[in-house]
């Protein structure tokens, strides 16, 4: 008796009509309604990629000058290696690997593209860091430039009038002091 069930369907299906086709103009929507979607997946990736970069990049350039205004050079290598640290996190994230196969065609390569994207991450991280350090050198040397000027500036006046010895010193640091308060105050104003 199951025999005869078995022999019934596979005459059902065999009776079965193919699928209708989609009309020329549906196919060609859908196609367009894909392709479109693929491109909004890629554009939102490119733009999740240069932000996340974008953010890593920053955070370690203010990391950078974080630890070299605080410390100084007790933190430049702590701050270079934290820099180029978080900086290289984006591009060492989509490093999936390299693989080298030999085959009848000759040597064949995939995944080359994350390489280079890592390569170019690498060199972004490099520059970020650069640029953080030379930062702080920069205005290192204009902090030091501005300390001798006012040191001869109070060795001129302490040789013009030398029974006022202590009291320039005082005045001018006292000149100082309530000049940088004011400039604090006249910005959170």
């Amino acid at each position: 008796m199951t025999y005869e069930i078995d022999d019934e369907q596979e005459e059902l299906v065999s009776e079965i009509a193919p699928d209708t086709p989609l009309p020329k103009d549906l196919i060609e929507h859908l196609e367009s309604r894909k392709q479109h979607r693929q491109d909004i997946i890629k554009t939102t990736e490119k733009l999740t990629r240069f932000f996340v970069g974008w953010s890593l990049n920053s955070t370690g350039f203010f990391v950078a000058k974080y630890l070299l205004i605080t410390g100084g050079g007790v933190n430049f290598w702590l701050a270079i290696s934290l820099s180029f640290s978080i900086c290289s996190v984006g591009s060492l994230a989509g490093l999936t690997g390299l693989r080298v196969n030999y085959n009848s065609d000759g040597l064949e390569v995939d995944n080359m593209q994350n390489i280079f994207k890592t390569a170019a991450g690498l060199v972004c991280a490099g520059v970020t860091t650069w640029l953080a350090v030379k930062d702080y050198q920069y205005f290192e040397h204009l902090t030091k430039e501005t300390v001798s000027q006012i040191n001869q500036d109070i060795q001129t006046i302490e040789k013009q009038n030398p029974q006022s010895d202590p009291w320039v010193s005082i005045a001018v640091a006292l000149a100082l002091f309530i000049g940088s308060i004011a400039i604090i105050f006249k910005g959170r104003e």
